[in-house]
């Protein structure tokens, strides 16, 4: 009997880290304290245009389509100052994979530059067009863009 519950507890024990390391490694979305530093930082935080240096695979695959990868970005704010780069790891669909030198929103904070958020372009939605433009950034879907 007792050789029935050590392997038990260890079933158990096997399944609850396997479970942290899937939510450590992003394969489930950002935590619930990411999502609200995120939003804290869309409120709150200042802007910036972020350019895409670098993207790295991890070489996670989460549903057959989303790419785990880190991702270098230049951040150059918009009220002026010194450009800055920072690194995210985000998972990213095959289907809407950026290229190196796309721009995208960035809310930082000013206190500290590690803490910032970047709007990757999703879908076609009015809320997301207006906010590039708000950015100064074409929207790869907006169709009103002024081109030249």
């Amino acid at each position: 009997m007792p050789f029935g519950i050590l392997t038990a507890v260890i079933v158990v024990a096997s399944i609850g880290f396997a479970l942290y390391m899937i939510r450590k490694s992003g394969a489930l979305g950002p935590s619930k304290a990411k999502r609200e530093l995120a939003s804290q930082l869309v409120q709150t935080g200042s802007k910036a245009r972020a350019m895409i240096l670098a993207i790295q695979p991890t070489g996670m695959v989460v549903n057959n389509i989303n790419i785990q990868c880190n991702v270098r970005f230049r951040l150059d704010p918009l009220q002026g100052g010194m450009s800055f780069e920072g690194d995210k790891k985000m998972l990213i669909a095959q289907t809407s994979m950026p290229r190196i030198g796309d721009i995208w929103p960035c809310w930082y904070n000013p206190a500290d530059a590690t803490q910032f958020a970047v709007g990757q372009p999703e879908s076609i939605n009015p809320q997301q067009i207006a906010t590039f433009r708000e950015f100064g950034i074409p929207h790869p879907l907006d169709r009103e863009w002024p081109r030249g």
